[in-house]
């Protein structure tokens, strides 16, 4: 009798992936200007467009199927030049915002599962890419971030804006994990907050005016966070640490690209066995 192959666990399955790469209505980022290109997604760091970087991880992670680029319509030929060579991607249309395109993709992709980064992600490796994965496809939602002494061991002289709580500080990598139509609330509640982030109190009262004195008091622990976002949204979301300090380094200022050329510089010019 011919026994029946086993099933696939969630960490074999390959899931859809989102790079976000879209501009706030009447923004102009700075960034660009540093290199004199048209989008920050093309600026280039260790000899690839940060672009290139990115899907480069994606795909070298084995875990991606298919990838979506959100990025505006004036940049898309420069994009597309940079992922010659890259299978399996198409752009996408930005929602206005990255909440918005992240909650139309969730929309879009139905029970599909759907990880969502950025594209100036510059020193995503395909290990932190597997790392996460595995740790967040049991949740509904998921989150990666760094821990502050973790990178602040490594880089000592590197500002990064961090988020304290009782049992963690910490800070956000840029890495997300949508489970599909069980993530749509949590989506829809990150949409909500953006659209009120230049207004403190209507914020708060989105929150939880509870919540947010429990934070500003140094009482919010990692457990509370989860479980309020439980009783915000109905998503079972979870913080997952990962151990590369790289993981939380985007290119948001001038100095990160200068932090991200040398470290890439370090690299390439020593062992240079960092995956892609």
């Amino acid at each position: 009798m011919k026994r029946k192959a086993p099933k696939a666990s969630a960490a074999d399955v390959p899931v859809d992936a989102l790079i976000l790469a879209g501009r706030r209505e009447g923004e102009v980022d700075p960034l660009a200007a540093v290199d004199n290109v048209p989008h920050k997604a093309l600026l280039v760091a260790g000899g690839r467009p940060l672009i290139r970087r990115v899907a480069d991880a994606l795909r070298a992670s084995g875990r991606i199927s298919h990838i979506s680029i959100a990025a505006p319509e004036d940049v898309r030929a420069a994009i597309a030049s940079a992922l010659a060579g890259v299978e399996d991607w198409t752009f996408e249309e930005t929602g206005g915002s990255p909440a918005s395109t992240a909650l139309g993709a969730v929309e879009r992709l139905g029970d599909r599962g759907l990880l969502v980064t950025t594209c100036d992600h510059a020193l995503l490796a395909s290990g932190m890419i597997r790392a996460f994965l595995k740790e967040a496809q049991g949740d509904d939602a998921a989150a990666a971030c760094v821990d502050r002494r973790l990178y602040e061991e490594r880089f000592p002289n590197s500002r990064r804006t961090f988020i304290r709580l009782k049992d963690i500080s910490f800070s956000g990598a840029n890495l997300f994990w949508f489970s599909g139509a069980r993530a749509k609330g949590l989506a829809d509640f990150w949409r909500r907050l953006e659209r009120k982030r230049k207004n403190p109190a209507a914020m708060a009262r989105e929150i939880g005016v509870f919540t947010a004195l429990a934070y500003l008091a140094g009482q919010m622990t990692k457990a509370g966070l989860e479980k309020t976002i439980f009783r915000k949204t109905g998503v079972s979301a979870r913080l997952v640490p990962l151990a590369t300090p790289e993981a939380a380094i985007d290119v948001d200022k001038p100095e990160d690209l200068e932090l991200v050329r040398s470290i890439l510089a370090l690299e390439i010019g020593g062992a240079g066995d960092r995956e892609s």
